[in-house]
């Protein structure tokens, strides 16, 4: 899925209500249209739909500039007033082409976005340099095996004090005690561990330490004459089982 990630040591960034400000400042279902070509679905967090510890039930933010200008205003940032500099990979098409959206829907509340395309290792190296890198960074993520739980709620948001894909450096000890509940049970009581996950999720939300724009999907053309095609979800580059194809009868 794509995620947006804030530099949570980067002030305003290091309000929470600023960056749930951000969060409703997304032009979300836009995002899909332009960045997907409509082929995608607003994320649930950092999980993607359909890979374990998914969950519908964690919230997500929608596109409300009212709400955005109000907890600007709360946060002591009325009409906006401050800029961020936003990077994304140059060879993703999909962030070149939602990017701009970013940039107008924040100017609408009193935000100014000059936006970087950058190689993917330049991006990655100053993202990782803490405080000195940028204010938000795009980033196209996936679960390296069936377990975004094990994957991506522990690399993207588990706090470390030499994070290597935590690039928002977000430091929440709650978050990372639900996570140490959460994988200590999946070996044992897995409903028990999905819960803490769904915490966990939930926490994620709500503090807004990055934007969870969308869940990428695929299309695939299946002749008639096939039968057993099924998608595979949790490996991007595995799409299908071959030795599960017969012919149709």
């Amino acid at each position: 899925n794509y995620v947006g990630i804030f530099n949570t040591l980067r002030a305003p960034l290091d309000d929470v209500k600023v960056r749930q400000a951000l969060s409703y400042a997304i032009p979300y279902q836009d995002i899909i249209k332009i960045g997907a070509n409509g082929l995608g679905t607003q994320s649930f967090g950092t999980v993607p739909a359909g890979v374990y510890p998914w969950d519908n039930t964690v919230g997500q933010y929608t596109y409300d500039l009212d709400k955005a200008r109000q907890l600007l205003k709360d946060a002591g940032h009325e009409g906006g007033g401050f800029s961020l500099r936003l990077t994304y990979t140059a060879s993703n098409a999909s962030e070149e082409a939602f990017a701009p959206l970013i940039k107008d829907s924040f100017a609408q509340i009193g935000v100014d976005v000059t936006i970087e395309a950058l190689a993917l290792g330049e991006q990655l190296k100053l993202a990782r340099s803490g405080k000195d890198g940028q204010d938000m960074t795009l980033l196209l993520y996936w679960p390296a095996y069936a377990d975004a739980g094990a994957d991506n709620l522990w690399s993207l948001f588990y706090y470390t004090e030499k994070p290597s894909w935590n690039l928002s450096y977000w430091n929440s000890p709650e978050y990372n005690k639900l996570w140490d509940e959460a994988s200590a049970l999946s070996g044992t009581d897995f409903a028990a561990s999905k819960n803490k996950y769904v915490e966990a999720v939930k926490l994620l939300v709500t503090e807004a330490p990055g934007v969870f724009l969308y869940d990428t999907m695929e299309i695939a053309v299946i002749p008639n004459t096939i039968s057993g095609f099924s998608y595979n979800l949790n490996y991007p580059f595995w799409h299908f089982n071959y030795y599960e194809l017969r012919a149709a009868k």
